[in-house]
Formats: C-alpha cells, sequence, structure tokens
C-alpha cells in the first residue's frame, strides 16, 4: 500500500530535519575536539621578517596552551597576495590560518587591479597581534644626519636616491614621505624586507622606512642610520629618534598592523577557541616584553572588534595610498 500525500510529506519533513540536526551538530563536535591535529600558520613573507618572527613566537606558545603543534610556513610574493590566496581556498576547519597584515587585507585592494581572493569575505578575523611602528633608515655613508638633511640631498639630487620596499607597509611609508616633503627618489620593489636590508646594508639602497625589529640591531651596531619613526609619538624601544612629525613634517603618520584569519565559515567555536589561546599568549609578560624588544605593541582584540578594526583600516588604506599618489596595478 502507497503511503498518503500527507504521510509522505511528514516522513520528507522529518527527514529534513534530522539532516539539518546531524549538519548542525558536526561542525559543533568539530569544534569540541578542536585541535585535533597540527595546526598551519600561513605567513605571507620570507623568514626573518618581523611577520615571520611574530607567528613563530606566538605559534609556539599557543602550541603548547592547545596541545598541539603550530607549523609556521612562509609563502612570500606579490605583497602577501599568494598567501591569502592559498587560505582563503583552504578547508573551513582551522588548520589553516593566515598571519594577515595591513598589506594582505587592507592595502591590496587598492594596489592591485586584480585579486585571487576577496580580503573581506574570504576570512573570519580572529584577533588583532600589534601595532609595528616603523623607522626611517639611511646607510650610514650617505652624507646626511636627520630628515631635514635627507630631504635637501633629495632635491639637490632629483632621482638619485632610492629606497627598498618588501612590503606595502614600506610602499605607503615611503610615498607618503615623497609626497609630503616634494621629492624624487626611485623604489626598489623585494619579495620581503630581509633581502632589501641585505642591500641596504651593501650600499646598493640610500634609504628605506621599515620594521623597527629587523633593523635595531643594524642599528645599535651603527651599520644603519635611524633619523625618525613614523608613528605620532615616539617609540621605546628608539627613544632618542624623532618622528616623523617633529622632523618637519607635521602631518606624517603612519602605523602598520599584523593579526590572524580563517578561512570564511570556519565554525564559531574553533574561532573562539582560537581567540582565547591567541589573546592570552598576547596578554603574557612574555610577549610585552618581546614586542617591546621588537618596537611592537600588542593589541589583542575579539573577532567582532578587530573585522570592524580591519573595515576602517580599508578604508584609511585606499586614502593613504591615493594621497601617497599610488595607482594599481
Amino acid at each position: 500500500m502507497r503511503p498518503r500525500g500527507d504521510n509522505i510529506m511528514k516522513i520528507a519533513s522529518l527527514f529534513l530535519a534530522a539532516s539539518l540536526a546531524v549538519g548542525l551538530a558536526a561542525p559543533a563536535g568539530a569544534a569540541e575536539d578542536y585541535p585535533a591535529r597540527p595546526i598551519r600558520l600561513v605567513v605571507p613573507f620570507p623568514a626573518g621578517s618581523t611577520t615571520d618572527a611574530m607567528a613563530r613566537f606566538l605559534g609556539e606558545r599557543v602550541g603548547r596552551a592547545l596541545g598541539q603543534s603550530v607549523i609556521v610556513e612562509n609563502k612570500a610574493g606579490a605583497q602577501g597576495s599568494i598567501a591569502a590566496s592559498e587560505v582563503s581556498r583552504a578547508a573551513p576547519d582551522g588548520y589553516t590560518l593566515l598571519v594577515g597584515t595591513n598589506s594582505t587585507q587592507s592595502a591590496n585592494v587598492h594596489l592591485f587591479k586584480k585579486l585571487a581572493y576577496d580580503p573581506e569575505h574570504d576570512f573570519a578575523a580572529i584577533t588583532q597581534f600589534t601595532m609595528n611602528p616603523l623607522v626611517l633608515v639611511v646607510r650610514p655613508d650617505l652624507p646626511v644626519q636627520d630628515v631635514a638633511q635627507l630631504i635637501a640631498y633629495a632635491k639637490a639630487n632629483p632621482g638619485k636616491l632610492n629606497y627598498g620596499t618588501g612590503n606595502t607597509g614600506s610602499l605607503a611609508a615611503a610615498q607618503m614621505l615623497k609626497s609630503m616633503a616634494d621629492i624624487q627618489a626611485v623604489d626598489v620593489p623585494y619579495a620581503g624586507t630581509p633581502q632589501a636590508i641585505t642591500d641596504l646594508l651593501a650600499g646598493r639602497l640610500d634609504f628605506m622606512i621599515t620594521d623597527i625589529s629587523v633593523t635595531r640591531p643594524y642599528i645599535d651596531a651603527g651599520k644603519l642610520r635611524a633619523l625618525a619613526v613614523t608613528p605620532r609619538e615616539r617609540v621605546a624601544s628608539l627613544p632618542d629618534t624623532p618622528t616623523l612629525a617633529q622632523s618637519g613634517l607635521p602631518d606624517y603618520e603612519f602605523v602598520a598592523w599584523g593579526g590572524l584569519f580563517a578561512p570564511a565559515a570556519t565554525p564559531a567555536p574553533v574561532v573562539a577557541r582560537l581567540n582565547q589561546a591567541f589573546v592570552q599568549a598576547l596578554q603574557s609578560e612574555e610577549a610585552t616584553a618581546f614586542f617591546a624588544k621588537q618596537g611592537q605593541q600588542a593589541a589583542p582584540r575579539t573577532p567582532q572588534a578587530f573585522n570592524d578594526y580591519v573595515a576602517s583600516q580599508t578604508v584609511l588604506w585606499g586614502e593613504l595610498l591615493a594621497a601617497a599618489g599610488q595607482k594599481k596595478q
């Protein structure tokens, strides 16, 4: 005997409800067991970069807290786009994460006509890691002792100075310097900051605006000369170095940042677990000391607060790059 139509509808409804229940329970169950295997942190810049050092420091401590290895993988190139694109296509299970920065999440949409990922819709924000001030450094044999002398030298030798850029922070900061000081200099792009620093030390570059952490040892050793830092206020790790705003460019202010992202649709409980573990690591005394030495400041946030911050930064980076005269490639 064939079931009546109303019985068929009841059976279908029960089947659908059961299916939905199973579907909803699976991510929750997976979240309860998370993490059950090693976690990959994909870093969009080379080993030895500030972002790499930050990821390895936090990854080691979070790995101990979660009881699983946190493996750092470097995928440098295209201002971080290669790494971001890979993570955007990864399974949304919390096992492949992006150590994103202002480059990958806020600047690249204003730098490239085509991106292989969507910074706004392809990721779930987990937490911000740090605020990263930059420093303007020159090779020690360049005949300048401060920013005013650098500007005067550049104007007396138009187009003869060159500078290295290993990420969009360096790029935007240097473009702002050129625009506000009305000077000419040649941009030499690199896949990452360490390679640019090597050429600056060798005398093949004249100056850079880059991360304090990768330049501090050379500044202390007298192999590079620090002229100014980019935030509005002086940096604790370079207390004797003035800001660019104090050095004749009163409207100059720039700070980079980094944080953690998962592929979109990663279960909320997994995002919350990761946020908890990384925020705990960021708030430790050990992290405070580490980042102070790096010239950075820990800046943990909730996932929603970090998501809102990134959205506001994307608007700001559009304004910064437009003001600096940077056009899409």
